[in-house]
C-alpha cells in the first residue's frame, strides 16, 4: 500500500506541474488574446470617428457651396463675413446664414476658410475636427469666370420691400423651362424676405413673376450692393450726369444722376445708375442695366420696357409698377454692358474641382 500510495502521488505531482506549465503557456495567449481585441476595437473606433469627421468635413464644404449658389460673386469670398476687404476676419467663409445649432453635434465641428490662390482663383477649404484630435480637410477650387453676376431680373437689397404690379406688367428671368434653368424674376435680401415678399402679392400675382424656381419666381440671396456699383460707376471718366426731368434718346453710355431722377417718353441704351428715386412716365424704354439706390416708381399710365436687369438699393423700399410693360433679364444684353464698361459688373465664382487633403498635409 505504501508503494501504491507513492506512486499516486507522484502522479499526483507531475500532473500538477503539467497544468501549471499549461497555465503558464496559455496566460500569454490570453493576454494576446485581450490585447488584440482591445487593438480591434480602437482600430475601429479610430476609423468610425476618422469617417464621421470626414462627414463633418465634407458637409461643411456643401454648407459653402450651396451658400455660393445662393450669391455667386466672387468678389465677396475675399472680404469675410463683414463684407469689408482689408480686415481680421478676411480669409473666413461668408455664410449667409450660420450651420444649424444642431449640426454638428459636440465634439464634432467645422470650419470653413478662404484661401486665396491668385487675383482669380481660390480654395474654399473645410475642416472637419472630432474627438482624439482627429481631424479631415476637403476643398472645393474656385475661380472667377469670365461672365458678370446677375442674381434676377429685378434684384432688391432692401429687406422689408414692397413690390407693386400692375395687371400688365410683367418680371421674367430666363425661358423658365425647365424650372431650375435661367435666373428667377425677383431676388430679395435672404430667405424670410423672399417668404414676406410672396405672401405679400396679390391674388394674380404670382404668374406676373415667371424665372427660375417656377411661380411666382422668387428668391432669397444676398444680391449684389447697389451702392458699390453706383459708387464705381460715378468714379469712372466715360460717365454722363443727369438730373431732373429727362426726356429723348440716350444710347451707349454709362449715365449717373446723383439724386433722384425722371424719365419721360425717355429711351436708353447702356448703364443707368439714379442716387435717389427712379419714376418713369410715358412710354420708356432701357436696353441694360439700371442701378436705383432709391424707390422705383412707374406711373399708372405709363409703360416701362427694361430688357437687361434692375438692381434697387437698400433704401429702395418701394418698387411701384403700376403700369404696363415688363423687366425682363436679357443675358445677351448684360454681356454688351460688360463689354462696353469692363470692371464694373461683379463676376460669379464657378466651382472647378473637388479634392481631400491628405492626412500627411494636415
Amino acid at each position: 500500500m505504501r508503494t501504491d500510495e507513492l506512486r499516486v502521488r507522484g502522479q499526483s505531482g507531475h500532473a500538477l506541474l503539467t497544468t501549471m506549465i499549461a497555465a503558464a503557456c496559455l496566460i500569454p495567449l490570453g493576454a494576446f488574446a485581450a490585447m488584440q481585441a482591445r487593438l480591434d476595437f480602437l482600430v475601429g473606433h479610430s476609423t468610425r470617428t476618422a469617417l464621421e469627421t470626414f462627414v463633418v468635413a465634407d458637409s461643411g464644404l456643401e454648407h459653402a457651396l450651396a451658400d455660393l449658389t445662393a450669391d455667386a460673386r466672387f468678389d465677396r469670398l475675399l472680404a469675410g463675413p463683414d463684407r469689408q476687404p482689408g480686415n481680421g476676419d478676411d480669409g473666413e467663409y461668408p455664410f449667409a446664414l450660420p450651420p444649424p445649432a444642431w449640426f454638428p453635434s459636440a465634439p464634432f465641428r467645422y470650419d470653413v476658410r478662404v484661401i486665396v490662390q491668385g487675383l482669380d482663383a481660390l480654395e474654399i477649404v473645410a475642416r472637419g475636427l472630432g474627438p482624439f484630435n482627429a481631424t479631415r480637410v476637403v476643398a472645393a477650387t474656385v475661380v472667377r469666370d469670365a461672365a458678370p453676376y446677375v442674381p434676377a431680373a429685378l434684384a432688391i437689397a432692401a429687406r422689408d420691400a414692397a413690390l407693386a404690379l400692375g395687371p400688365a406688367f410683367r418680371i421674367a428671368g430666363v425661358d423658365p423651362s425647365p424650372a431650375d434653368a435661367g435666373l428667377p424674376a425677383v431676388a430679395v435680401d435672404g430667405a424670410d424676405a423672399a417668404a414676406a415678399l410672396i405672401s405679400r402679392l396679390p391674388s394674380g400675382g404670382a404668374g406676373q413673376l415667371v424665372g427660375r424656381g417656377g411661380a411666382p419666381s422668387v428668391a432669397g440671396v444676398s444680391p449684389p450692393s447697389a451702392e458699390a456699383l453706383a459708387d464705381v460707376a460715378q468714379r469712372r471718366v466715360e460717365a454722363h450726369a443727369l438730373a431732373g426731368d429727362v426726356s429723348g434718346a440716350l444710347d451707349d453710355g454709362l449715365f449717373v444722376s446723383p439724386g433722384p431722377l425722371r424719365l419721360i417718353d425717355a429711351s436708353i441704351s447702356g448703364v443707368l445708375v439714379v442716387a435717389g428715386t427712379l419714376e418713369l412716365a410715358g412710354a420708356t424704354s432701357v436696353s441694360g442695366l439700371v442701378v436705383a439706390l432709391g424707390d422705383v416708381r412707374l406711373d399708372p399710365a405709363g409703360t416701362a420696357t427694361i430688357d437687361g436687369a434692375v438692381q434697387v438699393g437698400r433704401a429702395g423700399a418701394v418698387v411701384s409698377l403700376r403700369g404696363g410693360g415688363h423687366i425682363a433679364y436679357d443675358p445677351i444684353v448684360i454681356a454688351r454692358v460688360d463689354a462696353a464698361f469692363p470692371g464694373l459688373l461683379p463676376r460669379r465664382a464657378r466651382i472647378t474641382g473637388w479634392r481631400q487633403y491628405p492626412d500627411a498635409a494636415l
